[in-house]
């Protein structure tokens, strides 16, 4: 499956606003905590994303230590295991994870009409525990002859101080470049969806992308443009805009009349 799961480091879509813990903020209008919450799922599932792409591409070949990668190409869909142990394991993207995390795909990941799912055993990602399903489904070819997927989910946090939040997303994944070459650090990708969640405090928001996201696989920080708009129940919209193309870590939030530039954090 070379260069198969790459979606997993897509889904990155839209993130790396997240605090790797949970934090608690004030209940006043400049609250960010759905921004929190949102931007963590974002980067939550997308290192999720990129776990199982990497174990992909060994093909289970890896021997001793963790992740111990389990994989069955003689079964309907085929199946992965990515196994971390019972306590934490420092990856090497610098994350903690112990647990497992579960995958099913039921054909090639070009190939139209096939899905990919991912799903959780008590799987922990830096103490923070993860539930829900991600489906990825290849929609074939638009009318422009680029892949297109859409990718979808479903999703709880459960964070280190015992507060949860749900975060659930529909998006359109659109493979702009980098398709002909069979190493992924030429891909670039658009993003278009909408995502919508409960934050840690019981509140409603919903989040719509209003720029694409640009996804560069060669940028560290992956988006490297686009804006997504946030809008927490009874409260004012906040947009994220993560720039014009410039691969940095810059992102910029505004909200009632009012703009701040920050670092993203992994």
């Amino acid at each position: 499956m070379k260069k198969a799961l790459i979606w997993g480091t897509m889904a990155l879509m839209a993130a790396s606003l997240l605090f790797t813990s949970c934090k608690r903020t004030s209940d006043t209008d400049t609250d960010t905590s759905s921004a929190e919450d949102q931007s963590q799922g974002e980067m939550v599932y997308d290192q999720v994303y990129k776990q199982v792409d990497e174990s992909a591409n060994t093909k289970g070949l890896q021997k001793g230590g963790y992740p111990v990668i389990q994989i069955d190409t003689t079964a309907t869909p085929r199946t992965m295991s990515i196994y971390y142990g019972d306590s934490n394991y420092l990856c090497n993207d610098g994350s903690y994870r112990r647990g497992t995390i579960l995958v099913t795909w039921t054909g090639r990941y070009r190939a139209q009409g096939t899905v990919i799912t991912i799903s959780f055993s008590n799987f922990f990602q830096n103490d923070n525990k993860v539930e829900g399903t991600k489906t990825v489904t290849n929609n074939g070819r638009n009318a422009a002859g680029q892949l297109s997927f859409t990718v979808v989910v479903n999703g709880k946090i459960t964070c280190v101080d015992g507060l949860t939040h749900t975060w659930n997303s529909n998006r359109t994944r659109t493979w702009i470049s980098g398709e002909t070459t069979l190493i992924s650090s030429d891909d670039v990708y658009e993003i278009s969806g909408t995502t919508n969640g409960v934050n840690r405090k019981g509140l409603t928001y919903n989040a719509v992308i209003t720029k694409n996201l640009k996804v560069d696989l060669s940028c560290e920080w992956r988006i490297t443009s686009g804006i997504i708009e946030i809008t927490p129940s009874g409260k004012a919209m906040r947009s994220i805009d993560f720039g014009n193309g410039a691969c940095d870590k810059l992102i910029t939030i505004s909200m009632n009349g009012k703009s701040k530039t920050i670092e993203r954090r992994k």
